[in-house]
């Protein structure tokens, strides 16, 4: 095989590979003032900065901030999670849809 058919058939692969893992994630919401260092899934060191929504690879969720504050759970592919602070402690939460007002 010629190097551009085999450097093509690698770049192919890493895309293909990258596509899937983005694909493979849900998104979540800090309403808190703090920044957190986040492991899920089958990755480790994703920030979830404050007051941002991000996305983190789906599955267990540990995370914790630089004051020490931390967080965990869980979340399917596709889920929807939000970190509020509540008496203090930042707690991970699904995020609730907004109410329908009915006319």
């Amino acid at each position: 095989m010629s190097r551009l058919t085999v450097t093509v058939c690698v770049v192919s692969g890493l895309l293909a590979a990258g596509g899937s893992r983005a694909a493979a994630s849900c998104r979540v919401t800090n309403e808190t003032a703090f920044t957190f260092t986040v492991s899920s899934g089958n990755a480790s060191n994703q920030r979830v900065a404050a007051r941002t929504t991000t996305t983190v690879e789906a599955g267990k969720i540990q995370g914790k901030s630089a004051e020490g504050k931390t967080i965990s759970g869980a979340c399917k592919d596709g889920g929807d999670l939000v970190i509020q602070e509540k008496n203090g402690v930042p707690l991970l939460l699904p995020k609730k849809a907004p109410k329908r007002v009915k006319k």
